[in-house]
């Protein structure tokens, strides 16, 4: 189980999946708060400075996660927060991120493609969190 005085924001564009994965992890002992979009995402991150964010890279608004990224790691307050990268490319355009060479635009300190495996990714929550 999770620690309930620890809070993770999720940012994605996907009202379902926002949905399912703030259920699955309020019920393994998260606080969980999500944003539909980049730039809500960036408000509701600034205001609740949560232990870690799972961010999708690619969300169908004028500001992608790539940008949310980049945000949070150019601001001085949020830089050392953990995001996780989560994205449906492999899926749906045939990308897969690639860590080394995308680290210029994007650089998560985890990374998941869609459908998550819940397990592993509580496992990177836990790693990322320690």
């Amino acid at each position: 189980m999770g620690n309930t005085s620890l809070k993770i924001a999720i940012v994605d564009d996907n009202t379902d999946y926002l949905f399912t994965m703030k259920t699955f992890l309020s019920r393994n002992g998260y606080e969980v708060v999500t944003a539909p979009d980049g730039e809500k995402g960036m408000d509701l991150i600034r205001e609740e400075k949560p232990d870690i964010i799972m961010l999708d890279v690619m969300m169908e608004t004028t500001f992608s996660g790539f940008e949310v990224c980049r945000q949070v790691r150019n601001d001085a307050a949020l830089k050392k927060i953990p995001i996780i990268g989560i994205t449906g490319m492999a899926d749906e355009i045939g990308v897969e991120f690639n860590k080394r060479d995308d680290a210029e635009y994007f650089s998560p300190d985890a990374f998941f493609d869609k459908p998550v495996d819940k397990e592993a990714l509580l496992k990177a929550i836990r790693d990322l969190l320690a």
